[in-house]
């Protein structure tokens, strides 16, 4: 298999952590998703890729979609001073 960003054969599988925050500043007290793959590595150009664990993408998906409906979503318009 060869690298998907130069086609160099040099790549290299590493065990990994991953420490995933949910994005806006209205989700920093929502807690993070770990996840532990394996990250494949080009040795030529460092390009990375990895699949997240299936138990992972399941919370972070349900994490986003609280986030996204607008019930746990504060607004970040400011309203202007008379």
């Amino acid at each position: 298999m060869s690298c998907r960003s130069c086609q160099s054969g040099k790549q290299q599988s590493f065990p990994s952590e991953i420490n995933v925050h949910f994005p806006g500043r209205e989700n920093l007290s929502k807690p993070t998703v770990m996840a532990f793959p394996k990250i494949l590595i080009c040795l030529n150009c460092g390009f990375a890729e990895f699949q997240v664990p299936t138990a992972e993408l399941q919370r972070l998906a349900e994490g986003f979609a609280e986030t996204s409906n607008g019930t746990k979503r504060r607004s970040t318009k400011r309203q202007k001073s008379a």
